[in-house]
């Protein structure tokens, strides 16, 4: 087995040892979501390109059970002409984002706004010429949970200098 192999599964096993106590108990069970979304902004970005399905995960970190830290993982699948070309290529926004949030209330409408960092990527498949571009990132969140269904808005953008902001409106389930 390689090093890198071998440093990759000591990452994973050491995740996992972490994370396991968040998930052992009802009393420390994360909010788990589902939810799918639509960029609005930019606008250059085609139709079929706008679509997104997110899931991820919060746990409370407090007593109160007010400040929440999680993941969440960000991704669609679309096919793209290839300018110049007869060719088409299919893309794979890949995004990943460990978030600090703040829910506030616990009975009916409970927002929420926060923050978190990680990597925005996408993975471009084409005959002859696979391509994967990521860049490290941010992205600003608020929403209201109502219930079991949240909405909620989302503001991502690269560090690197010449990206612009990109805003998506979301909607889905929390259990």
């Amino acid at each position: 087995m390689s090093q890198f192999k071998r440093d990759r599964a000591a990452l994973c096993a050491v995740v996992a040892f972490l994370l396991a106590p968040l998930c052992s108990t009802e009393a420390t069970a994360g909010d788990a979501f589902l939810k799918g979304g639509v960029i609005f902004q930019p606008r250059d970005i085609g139709f079929e390109g706008r679509w997104r399905v997110a899931f991820g995960s919060d746990y409370a970190v407090n007593f109160s059970e007010t400040v929440y830290l999680g993941f969440e993982l960000q991704t669609s699948v679309y096919r793209q002409d290839v300018v110049g070309s007869s060719r088409t290529a299919t893309l794979f926004p890949a995004n990943g984002f460990v978030n600090v949030k703040y829910k506030s209330g616990s009975i009916g409408a409970r927002p929420y706004g926060g923050g978190g960092l990680g990597l925005i990527s996408a993975f471009t498949l084409l005959s002859g010429n696979n391509d994967w571009q990521s860049e490290f990132g941010f992205q600003l969140v608020g929403g209201v949970e109502l219930g079991s269904f949240s909405v909620e808005l989302q503001l991502q953008r690269p560090f690197e200098s010449g990206f612009e902001m990109t805003y998506a409106l979301y909607a889905g389930f929390v259990w």
